[in-house]
């Protein structure tokens, strides 16, 4: 038992002094000016998927992804993926996601029957390979409904936001839910929330996880112009009923929560990033806890640093314990050369462990533009980024360096008595093996 406590304290430390200090930038192969790599980020285990929605492969600002796998030697580009019936200005890229071998990206603009009608795409790898499986649109969508603003996955289901879709009174917005069956996506739900009404853009994000799924609505008017909400779906077989619409306890006008969403498990997060804590368009972001069918707001989170137009909370993404929080107009590097913060949770409580600038970054980079966390690796956007000409993008890679992984191996009996032996170095490296 002294063995397992020794253990059980070493990881609880390390959870308290994380260090997401190691950094690898990525840039694609064939990067350009204005394509805009980093518009959009998301990282799932060993991949990530990050979008250029102004590259300009099957016409001008058509739009791409790119897939980068993470191996032994760091984090490289495994592919490019273009839509089959890519066209000018579909802006392909302009929303992805990414779960397990499974990536939806969002091409918003693409003018199926109807102009701006939108459309979005599944991706499935064999092996080192990603085929476009489907391409999905709205069953009952119209003319600039934006269907592929907004892009999540999580297993077989797809959640897909249309912000400009006019069923609540014009730009109230709606998503859909879709699901696999074994290779065919189908059309399961559309939602739309039960006191929608124009100009709430309900779908401007979206996040699935599990049974639940969170739909921002930053145009909604409850606590002043502009203050916005967010509302939680939850699935009962194959219908998506809304279980909760959850709005900031201290709300105000132009505060736009809902802007930006992410859900993990129990916990969802929400940006503001019109608050004024720490001066006009400061941001803020909200996290909320699920216990049974009651959403509550468990904590605001402000920069430490906050300051005017910084815009904190422009991007969210949650996973576990972990929060990452991007703020594009912060001025670290110069004007909005921007950054991004990893918040942690002890029980009830969020922490600001880390705050996350481009080792070169630049005026104008808007670093944190995107942000997506998934166990202990965060992928930062910095769609304006100059490094393959004005406009360009990049990306960037954290790691949590204070994480812990024990190797399980098989074996045919459990010990009865073992001891810790003397291990090298101390103090330990990002990857360490414990002798015992």
């Amino acid at each position: 038992m002294k063995t397992l406590f020794f253990i059980f304290v070493f990881f609880l430390s390390t959870a308290l002094y994380s260090d997401w200090g190691t950094e690898q930038k990525l840039t694609p192969s064939d990067g350009a000016a204005d394509n805009h790599f980093g518009n959009s980020v998301s990282i799932d285990g060993d991949y990530a998927v990050i979008g250029a929605l102004w590259d300009d492969e099957n016409g001008y600002a058509s739009g791409s992804a790119y897939i980068f796998h993470r191996g032994e030697s760091g984090w490289i580009e495994q592919t490019k993926i273009t839509a089959s019936d890519g066209a000018t200005e579909d802006r392909f890229g302009y929303s992805v996601s990414v779960s397990g071998d499974y990536v939806v990206i969002g091409a918003p603009w693409h003018d199926d029957i109807l102009d701006n009608r939108g459309a979005a795409y599944i991706f499935h790898r064999n092996e080192t390979n990603w085929t476009q499986q489907a391409r999905i649109s709205a069953s009952y969508s119209a003319e600039d409904d934006l269907f592929g603003w907004s892009v999540s996955i999580d297993g077989d289901y797809v959640v897909i936001g249309s912000l400009d879709d006019d069923d609540n009174g014009s730009a109230s917005g709606s998503a859909y839910i879709f699901h696999r069956n074994e290779t065919s996506w189908i059309q399961q739900d559309k939602i739309t929330p039960s006191d929608g009404a124009a100009f709430d853009e309900f779908g401007n994000s979206v996040s699935i996880s599990g049974d639940y799924a969170v739909i921002g609505a930053l145009g909604d008017d409850d606590n002043g112009s502009g203050s916005g909400s967010a509302y939680i779906f939850h699935r009962y077989e194959s219908t998506w009923m809304e279980h909760a619409k959850i709005t900031a306890a201290d709300a105000a006008a132009e505060d736009w929560f809902g802007y930006s969403v992410s859900i993990s498990g129990d916990y969802a997060l929400i940006g503001a990033y019109g608050d004024d804590d720490n001066d006009s368009r400061s941001g803020s972001a909200y996290i909320f806890y699920r216990s049974g069918t009651t959403w509550t707001e468990q904590a605001k989170i402000i920069a430490s640093d906050g300051e005017l137009f910084d815009n904190f909370g422009y991007s969210v993404s949650i996973s576990g314990d972990y929060a990452a929080i991007g703020a594009g107009f912060d001025d670290d590097n110069g004007s909005a050369s921007g950054s991004a913060y990893i918040f942690h949770r002890s029980e009830t409580t969020w922490t600001e462990d880390t705050k996350l600038t481009a080792s070169d970054g630049e005026i104008d980079d808007w670093f944190g533009k995107s942000v997506s966390i998934s166990g202990d690796y965060a992928v930062i956007g910095a769609w304006q980024d100059d490094d393959n000409g004005v406009g360009s993008g990049s990306a960037y890679i954290y790691f949590n360096n204070d994480a812990v992984f024990i190797e399980e191996e098989q074996i045919d009996e459990i010990p009865t008595t073992y001891f810790i032996s003397n291990n090298f170095p101390n103090p330990f490296n990002p990857n360490t093996k414990i002798k015992y």
